[in-house]
């Protein structure tokens, strides 16, 4: 449940307001991959997707404080393993 969840940490807190460009207290995916250049665009769909608790396609406060306060660690950290992880056993796989 999300809504006991403590306040956002002030950073977090403050680029959820930045990011929420049409100020409905509420971020959608295009506001989200505003965050993300070309390097980071292989996050932006498991970041919202682990994000939206809900899922109904936006993500409130609550979602996105509890987001990154996560003891399972950061969504986008977590998926660029996966994909670093993934190439190094196709690289490994083209050897033999």
């Amino acid at each position: 449940d999300t809504s006991i969840l403590p306040i956002c940490k002030d950073s977090l807190g403050w680029m959820f307001n930045k990011l929420d460009m049409n100020y409905d207290l509420l971020l959608d995916p295009s506001e989200i991959s505003a965050i993300y250049l070309d390097k980071y665009e292989p996050c932006v769909k498991p970041l919202f997707n682990s994000c939206d608790s809900f899922k109904d396609g936006k993500l409130s406060n609550n979602e996105w404080c509890y987001c990154f306060q996560k003891p399972g660690g950061l969504p986008c950290q977590n998926e660029m393993n996966r994909i670093q992880k993934l190439s190094r056993g196709k690289s490994l796989l083209g050897e033999f």
